[in-house]
């Protein structure tokens, strides 16, 4: 993937591929510091995108990287700050380490409504974001 990055900050890195018309988010290790610094991280995350044109392209969210969390308060905000990241684009597939990942994100589709592919295979989400299915 030739990527050109277009956001950093300490939870997450946006990369782009052009050829394939991907948005690659992918979250780094660094836990958040407390649950009140979520909306200002969402939405520095969600103007990033909105600038690329999110309806172009295809959302690969990266999260092997990122610490585990299940606790109900952190549950209900990110259920609403999740569109920010996610809403608009063309497809959605999200990268997991873990079978744990994958439930937990199975969850988080059928709350919010959004379609996506989970998976622990980085090439199979691939072709199934890039629109000619070649990854």
């Amino acid at each position: 993937m030739s990527n050109r990055q277009v956001f950093q900050d300490e939870y997450f890195t946006v990369l782009v591929d052009e050829r394939r018309l991907i948005v690659r988010t992918v979250r780094s290790e660094k836990p958040f510091d407390s649950l009140e610094e979520l909306d200002g991280v969402f939405e520095r995350l969600g103007m990033a995108l909105d600038a690329l044109g999110r309806s172009r392209y295809g959302l690969l969210a990266d999260l092997r990287s990122g610490p585990g969390r299940n606790d109900p308060e952190f549950e209900a905000i990110l259920e609403r700050l999740r569109p920010l990241w996610v809403n608009g684009f063309r497809r959605v597939g999200v990268l997991v380490r873990s079978t744990v990942g994958l439930m937990q994100i199975h969850r988080h589709a059928r709350r919010d409504g959004v379609p996506r592919l989970i998976s622990k295979d980085e090439d199979e989400l691939l072709k199934y974001l890039t629109p000619d299915g070649q990854g």
